[in-house]
């Protein structure tokens, strides 16, 4: 399987801003962290697009940063890094369908969607968990649907 790889070093004044910026976005995308300064994604365009931004931000505020594409040389350590961006959404995959079931108001569905779909756009290796999520979702949705119906 191919990777991107994020380099980065970050700029010295500014740093603690500039960290915790950074931080954020690698987080929100779901990078698996190699080393201090070293993450990766799957290889697609939307992923390099999205590395090739925070590298141009980086050096933008002074820092230094770049772009690779990798393989892993090592089977093992290819189902290491698979396997954590698998875990990385099960886990927040089977807390969706645990908070579906359990959705009170079509408020709370609602919520557990957007999550739903946050996590869905980290899902680089389509976790067979992301479809019982959505069909947990669309169940408790159908409930409201007729709770909604049998009342008028």
């Amino acid at each position: 399987m191919k990777w991107v790889m994020l380099i980065y070093k970050l700029p010295r004044s500014r740093s603690t801003a500039t960290k915790v910026a950074l931080w954020r976005k690698l987080k929100k995308l779901g990078v698996y962290p190699l080393q201090d300064s070293v993450c990766l994604l799957p290889d697609s365009e939307k992923n390099l697009e999205s590395f090739e931004w925070l590298a141009a931000e980086l050096r933008e505020a002074e820092g230094d940063a770049s772009v690779w594409q990798a393989e892993t040389l090592t089977p093992a350590r290819e189902k290491e890094i698979r396997d954590h961006f698998l875990d990385q959404v099960n886990r927040q995959y089977k807390t969706i369908i645990e908070d579906a079931a359990a959705a009170k108001t079509e408020a709370d569905l609602g919520k557990i969607w957007i999550q739903y779909n946050r996590v869905k756009s980290q899902d680089y290796l389509k976790s067979p968990l992301a479809m019982e999520a959505r069909a947990a979702c669309e169940r408790r949705a159908d409930q409201f649907l007729g709770k909604k119906e049998e009342a008028t």
